[in-house]
This record gives structure tokens, C-alpha cells and sequence, in this order.
């Protein structure tokens, strides 16, 4: 069951989501020293979702239909305002970049259905379905913070690799971005 956890949570982590395309992103803007704030919030939102959700789990199990249309929402235009954001970013604006602060990664977590999905899953099939002590359950929700970062993290790095090419089409890339997260916007709420 380990091994299906573990696949499962860096499919998630690492498939394109708004944490992984902002931080690719942030990285490009303001490197991965400038996005570090906002890498750190992604990673407490991470471990602060996954504790509430191990915590709460058999409420969120019961409702969970209602939780999720609601952050459908939500995230939709949260994601629909990234997109513009990303898209009408100028080179110029470089030290004026207010979404990407520790809050923003930490608020990001909690309004990507993505991430509400993917943490709940997780806990609901992997953790407390199973029976298991609190120190291997909190160890599980560990496991998914860090990997959930690491996708992030691995994300920045891989912008800051294609940052010659991706600066020299910068107009295709904004909007092949800001069409990115309005995909995933359009596929969150439509779902």
C-alpha cells in the first residue's frame, strides 16, 4: 500500500497544477531565491491542509461533495485571476511582484481544488482506511507535504533551466501560461 501511496502522491505533485505553474513562473520572474517565500508558503499550506484534513477526515469524507463545489469556485476565479496576472506581466514589473509572497503560496493551497482533492484522497484511502497509529498517520501527512513541495520546487528549477528560451518567446509562453491556468480553471469548475 506504501508503494501506491507514494506513486499517487508524486503524480499529483508533479503533474501540472497552478503550484507548480506559478512557481515555474516566479522562478522566471524573480529566480528561485525571490520565489523562496512563496515555495515555503505552498509547503506550509501543504502540511497545514493535509494536518486539518487528517484531523478532520471523517467529516470531510461525509461532506465532501459540498467542500469540494464550493472551492471549485473559488479556485475558478482565483486561477482566472493568476491568468490574468501572469498574462499581462511586464518585464519591467519584475520588483513589484505581489503574488508571490509566503500568504499567496499558503492562501494558493487552500483555494486549489487540486490540492483539496489530492490531500483528501490521500488521507481518506491511504491513511484512515487503514488502520493506523497516530505517529504512522501524521508520518503519511508529512510525506505528502514534502513531495507536494518538491513538485514546486522542482517546477521553479525547470523554469529557471528554460528561462533563455522561454524569455526569448516571453508572448508565447504568457499565453501559453495564462491558457494553462484557464484550462485548469474551465477543468476544475466543469468537472
Amino acid at each position: 500500500m506504501f508503494i501506491s501511496f507514494i506513486i499517487y502522491t508524486l503524480f499529483m505533485s508533479y503533474t501540472p497544477g497552478p503550484n507548480n505553474l506559478l512557481a515555474l513562473d516566479g522562478a522566471l520572474r524573480l529566480g528561485v531565491r525571490g520565489t523562496l517565500r512563496f515555495l515555503i508558503g505552498i509547503g506550509l499550506g501543504f502540511l497545514s491542509l493535509s494536518l486539518i484534513c487528517l484531523l478532520f477526515s471523517t467529516y470531510v469524507a461525509s461532506y465532501f461533495d459540498k467542500f469540494i463545489t464550493i472551492i471549485k469556485i473559488i479556485g475558478f476565479i482565483y486561477l482566472l485571476y493568476l491568468a490574468y496576472s501572469v498574462f499581462t506581466h511586464k518585464q519591467s514589473d519584475t520588483h513589484n511582484n505581489n503574488c508571490y509572497r509566503l500568504r499567496d503560496g499558503l492562501y494558493l493551497q487552500y483555494m486549489n481544488p487540486k490540492t483539496i482533492v489530492y490531500v483528501i484522497t490521500a488521507i481518506i484511502t491511504y491513511i484512515t482506511s487503514q488502520t493506523t497509529g497516530i505517529f504512522i498517520s501524521i508520518s503519511y501527512t508529512l510525506i505528502i507535504a514534502l513531495i507536494g513541495v518538491s513538485g514546486a520546487i522542482t517546477w521553479a528549477l525547470m523554469g529557471l533551466c528554460f528561462k533563455k528560451w522561454i524569455l526569448k518567446y516571453n508572448l508565447f509562453y504568457k499565453i501559453s501560461m495564462a491558457s494553462c491556468l484557464v484550462i485548469l480553471a474551465c477543468m476544475m469548475i466543469f468537472e
